[in-house]
């Protein structure tokens, strides 16, 4: 296995490296819907913020997108064909023929430098000029390219033999038959009150008093992202955790997880527990539960306590009348295996 300490590294400065771009000021009112990505200055989703249909002199692919604003210097890769925001410049490697194995390792190059900048200490382009980033070099003194690329492949395919074997462990549980389409069972609605015990968590910490350190314990908060994981804590003294195998809902936001594991919460957090729970079931009744509680709003419209033990939630029944979770978990298995087939058959390619 190829390792970082086998080369020697040196200093390079990143317009040495790199064309540095402009993007292009595109305003949500002159967006146009459509399929082309729009990179704005996120730390998520690969850095796309919206998919429109607009062309500017922005467009364009095989590059990183580097912020200066708003999350500065989160970087990322894009291969496809894209228009960036005026909050994102375009970093366009000078040496040619360089795969995308190369561009990713740069990235992380980059990424390296952030704890130098922030919303106050822009990364401009005058900075992204003069700022170095070390890299492996050849015996000329020159960056290897070669290295980085045999690098980065070296780990991609160790993730996806590890992935195959994952996806191979989930077929193996979700062998479970033929399931009925979900046009044909009879549905009805169930108060969430009477189908769930619903209570407050047993921890909610504010962030500020967290015990500081990172642990194996996720922290809960009404965050939409990352299954409501907002950062990963120790054992916190003096509060309870919560254990796993539940639903998490945020007030205020109506963000609804399921938390498989034992955990600690921020504020507002209920949750949602069954001895009819189990991931399966859990994956079917998501997208219904946050369907539901779409009539909340923030403020006092919000879904409070005991709003939510009120509300009703459709779900498919069986012959009893009651709540069918024999089918629920099978149709949820069915779905994982199809979908997991379609990746491995794309991984084979």
């Amino acid at each position: 296995m190829l390792d970082l300490k086998s080369r020697e590294w040196l200093p390079f400065l990143l317009s040495d490296i790199f064309e540095i771009k402009h993007g292009k000021r595109l305003t949500k009112a002159d967006m146009k819907k459509g399929s082309r990505p729009f990179i704005g200055a996120t730390d998520s989703n690969n850095g796309i913020t919206n998919f429109v249909s607009n062309s500017n002199s922005s467009l364009d692919k095989e590059v990183l997108g580097v912020n200066y604003n708003g999350s500065v210097v989160e970087t990322f890769y894009h291969p496809y064909e894209c228009v960036f925001s005026d909050d994102v410049k375009r970093f366009v490697i000078k040496a040619t023929s360089l795969s995308r194995q190369i561009y990713l390792f740069l990235k992380s190059a980059i990424i390296q430098q952030k704890v130098k900048y922030a919303y106050g200490y822009k990364f401009n382009e005058q900075r992204m000029s003069k700022q170095s980033i070390l890299l492996p070099t050849d015996e000329s003194g020159n960056p290897d390219w070669q290295f980085m690329e045999d690098y980065i492949r070296e780990r991609e395919e160790g993730l996806v033999q590890q992935y195959i074997a994952h996806a191979e462990q989930i077929l193996r549980a979700c062998e479970v038959g033929e399931v009925a389409p979900l046009r044909d069972k009879e549905w009805g609605e169930f108060v969430l009150g009477k189908e769930f015990s619903i209570q407050s968590t047993s921890s909610s910490i504010d962030k500020i008093k967290l015990t500081e350190g990172e642990g194996n314990a996720p922290y809960i908060t009404r965050t939409d992202r990352n299954n409501g994981i907002d950062s990963f804590v120790r054992e916190q003294k003096g509060y309870d955790v919560d254990c796993g195998n539940c639903i998490t809902i945020g007030l205020d936001t109506q963000t609804a997880f399921y938390q498989p594991t034992a955990f600690y919460t921020g504020q507002n957090i209920q949750v949602l527990r069954s001895e009819w729970l189990n991931s399966h079931i859990a994956k079917f009744l998501l997208p219904f539960l946050k369907n539901a509680l779409s009539i909340f709003s923030w403020g006092s419209t919000g879904a409070t306590l005991t709003r939510l033990k009120r509300t009703k939630i459709l779900l498919p029944m069986g012959e009893s009348g009651n709540p069918d979770w024999a089918y629920m978990e099978q149709y949820a298995k069915v779905m994982m295996g199809q979908q997991v087939r379609e990746y491995l058959a794309y991984v084979a390619r």
